[in-house]
């Protein structure tokens, strides 16, 4: 009968179906997790290469240590084979052109035909209105050609300083030497992000409670928000939580300021920050953003060669 072999063709393909949605569905949730992983990976290695790690293992040797105590990771051959397979990994990654895997949140993006499945916040400031750093210049608009004058086309010349509005610090800004912004990798501008809301002073409880709510959210969701962090609100970085984020290794962090750290005297907080590479966005503006994670575009221009550029800075929320 050829209903019998049609429904033979139909189980026969329906469990290939399944058992690839299945497989799909949790690679994709294992390279979210690995991807999300690799700042955990780096924290490792550090300590792996450090002084800590010596005396921690000279302790050990000595019979110091807790017979109950777990202690893989003073294992040279564990913790350097652990580094070295997530390495070959990496290239693995990398020669093949693995993308970081879609979620189930950009799964649902694009299956989605309903207008306003995909909500953007703007988070940039206006260019010609924007906060200036007190003593940078103004941007400035100059009208090269007018329609109304006579002329084939409207033509805009402007200047302004790479620090005004919304705007990415690069490491050299603060650091002669430091990567300029045409040197840093665009991942850290793009991607996902979490946003934290606070007033006042960031202290370094602050800091490490802002990360720990990162984290969480990261497995929650299956992405490495905690790798870029925005904070809302009118806060004012401190050198103690600088140093806590530097550690954490994240890879931007962005404020509504015009300035990451104290506005009268601002260096200490970005030689911490920059000197761990953490991009800096400043001067968003995240009015009706609420806590959570988006996904961030925060693409500078490519100014080569410069401290700084502006940016049109944007999450995106499904």
């Amino acid at each position: 009968m050829k209903t019998d072999k049609a429904q033979e063709r139909i189980k026969a393909m329906e469990e290939i179906f399944d058992k690839a949605n299945k497989v799909m569905s949790d690679l994709e949730k294992h390279m979210s997790r690995f991807q999300a992983l690799q700042s955990d990976i780096e924290k490792l290695e550090a300590y792996y290469t450090s002084e800590d790690w010596k005396n921690d293992f000279k302790l050990d040797e000595e019979g110091k240590l807790p017979a109950d105590l777990k202690r893989g990771v003073l294992s040279e051959d564990g913790v350097y084979d652990l580094l070295e397979k997530n390495k070959e990994l990496l290239e693995k990654v990398k020669e093949e052109k693995v993308e970081t895997p879609i979620d189930s949140s950009t799964v649902t993006l694009l299956r989605s035909k309903r207008e306003g499945a995909m909500k953007i916040f703007d988070i940039s400031q206006e260019v010609f209105g924007c906060a200036v750093y007190p003593g940078d210049p103004s941007p400035e608009r100059q009208e090269l050609l007018k329609i109304s004058n006579g002329n084939v086309c409207n033509l805009t010349a402007f200047n302004m300083c790479a620090h005004n509005g919304t705007h990415v610090d690069a490491p050299y800004h603060f650091i002669d030497g430091g990567k300029t912004i045409d040197q840093i990798d665009m991942k850290r501008f793009v991607g996902y992000a979490y946003v934290a809301s606070h007033n006042g002073d960031i202290k370094e409880q602050d800091a490490k409670r802002i990360i720990k709510k990162a984290k969480e959210a990261a497995v929650e969701n299956e992405c490495d928000c905690v790798n870029r962090i925005l904070v809302k609100g009118k806060a004012t970085m401190t050198e103690e939580a600088a140093k806590v984020f530097a550690d954490s290794r994240i890879l931007l962090f962005g404020n509504e300021s015009q300035t990451v750290g104290p506005e009268d005297a601002p260096m200490d907080v970005h030689m911490i920050m920059l000197g761990a590479e953490i991009v800096l966005l400043e001067g968003i503006r995240l009015d009706g953003v609420d806590e959570g994670v988006y996904l961030l575009n925060a693409a500078p221009i490519n100014l080569g060669g410069a401290d700084g550029a502006p940016c049109r800075a944007f999450l995106i929320s499904f």
